[in-house]
């Protein structure tokens, strides 16, 4: 099978030929070519060629083609650092929004003839589409609050919430608007899915109250819009306590990758009992594992973690929680691709491997 035809056929509850499998390199792709991360994240070619070469050498079954979480910030005029050794950053001593007052502004600091790295991201989906067929392509977009957070000092940001959610709101209902343009771009040009971090609908950052007012709404739109272009919606949420209840109810995503348990509940069993009718779960293999097992306990993981959520009855997809870790050996994205083939053949939502079924 095609990546393609496991990922499709893993949604419609076929028999596939092994469990999908997505460690989520993105940054680490760099070490395919030995280059720092300042350099990979700055030149799309070479971000495209990375990305391409190491699915063609690990051989997991989709790729979201995002370099670090400033590409919207760069186009409404953030000034981004590139680190040799982390990811890129927009400049903390300078941001866009010096003030309260500066959200009202916020549509006019945007401008696609200037939006250079979005419309890279937009070239390196065509050109994985074209190189790479049969690949599961995903674009990305950090949501409303989360680009506000790459143009506004965070912790101004925060007192804002408290003092000014009127205008915090104006500058969502603008900022909403450009990411679902940009959504559409990113199908257009060949992206089957798009990825979204909700990473505020979680118990250690918000209120499911204050979530709800302040985040919701706008996330409710990002996600119909996909939906409505025939596009799958995937949630990822990596903090503690992720509202899957709140996810569920406001954005109805297709997929959710998850980092730790959601809010009330107590074990993996539990999240698989009680969501797995409504979501296909991604993960649940943390970054401090892909970084610091050996490939062989990576590996054991990763059978373990097959045997509990490989009966998900909407299905599971096996990988990581997160970004996979730009410091960590790509052997362990291998050993986890290989762990899928193991351990994760004929397999079969609310099945699981090893489905004798024909």
């Amino acid at each position: 099978m095609t990546p393609m035809e496991r990922i499709l056929g893993l949604i419609s509850r076929k028999k596939l030929d092994r469990i999908p499998v997505f460690p989520f390199v993105s940054a680490a792709a760099a070490k395919v070519r030995g280059l720092d991360y300042g350099e990979y994240a700055k030149k799309p070619d070479v971000f495209l060629r990375c990305q391409i070469e190491a699915q063609q050498l690990i051989g997991y079954d989709a790729i979201t083609a995002m370099p670090d979480l400033c590409v919207e910030a760069q186009g409404f005029g953030a000034k981004i650092i590139y680190p040799s050794d982390n990811a890129a950053y927009p400049d903390p001593y300078n941001p866009v929004l010096k003030s309260a007052d500066d959200y009202r502004h916020i549509g006019e600091l945007f401008s696609w003839d200037k939006a250079e790295r979005m419309n890279n991201q937009l070239q390196v989906i065509r050109t994985v589409r074209k190189e790479l067929p049969g690949l599961m392509i995903g674009g990305f977009t950090i949501g409303p609050i989360g680009l506000i957070s790459r143009l506004r000092n965070i912790n101004e940001l925060v007192r804002d919430f408290v003092h000014h959610p009127d205008k915090i709101h104006e500058a969502c209902e603008i900022v909403t608007e450009i990411q679902i343009e940009y959504i559409e771009k990113q199908l257009e040009a060949g992206a089957r899915t798009i990825m979204v971090p909700v990473v505020l609908a979680e118990r250690e950052i918000m209120s499911k109250q204050m979530w709800e007012e302040l985040d919701a709404p706008y996330q409710k739109r990002i996600a119909d819009f996909v939906s409505s272009k025939g596009g799958i919606y995937a949630v990822h949420t990596c903090g503690r306590g992720p509202y899957f209840d709140l996810l569920i109810k406001w954005l109805h995503p297709l997929l959710i990758q998850n980092a730790h348990l959601p809010d009330g509940i107590a074990t993996e069993e539990e999240m698989v009992e009680k969501y797995s009718k409504k979501l296909l779960l991604l993960g649940y293999l943390s970054v401090s594992q892909l970084a610091w097992m050996n490939p062989t306990e990576i590996m054991e993981e990763c059978k373990r973690q097959i045997g509990v959520f490989g009966k998900a009855r909407s299905g599971y997809f096996l990988g990581a929680s997160c970004e996979y870790p730009p410091y960590a050996s790509l052997y362990n994205a291998m050993a986890v691709v290989k762990a899928a083939r193991v351990y994760g053949a004929n397999f079969k939502a609310g099945v699981g491997a090893n489905c004798e079924e024909e």
